[in-house]
């Protein structure tokens, strides 16, 4: 696997930490719950971003047709501290709103849900 910041602020370079922390973090479908880092599997890449960098984290749910079909997709939608902005797709709704819980109990400074800002 190959560990992948999500914010290029946050490089961690002792990767082996990152490996155990990973093995031993909870799981939600895509994500996982380290004790320190919120991480992100993608084939054989895996993001990461330490609780500390969040702002804030949503759900954005986008949707489309493709003949009759109606599709959804589930994004957990990552505001960092740097500005930097991470979409994480996720395969179920209810896997994001696991790692929402989560990130509300781990750190109540984390604002979850979607704030709409107006420009004045």
């Amino acid at each position: 696997m190959k560990f992948i910041p999500l914010s290029q602020v946050e490089e961690i370079t002792d990767k082996s930490v990152l490996k155990e922390e990973f093995k031993a973090a909870s799981g939600a479908g895509e994500g996982r719950m380290g004790r320190d880092h919120l991480f992100y599997r993608y084939f054989i890449k895996v993001r990461y971003v330490s609780y500390q960098k969040i702002k804030n984290a949503y759900l954005r749910v986008e949707s489309g047709e493709s003949g009759e079909f109606l599709l959804k997709e589930f994004y957990l939608i990552l505001k960092l501290q740097d500005g930097t902005e991470g979409k994480l797709r996720f395969e179920r709704e209810e896997n994001v709103r696991k790692i929402l819980s989560c990130l509300e109990e781990h750190d109540s400074r984390i604002e979850i849900g979607y704030k709409k800002t107006h420009n004045k």
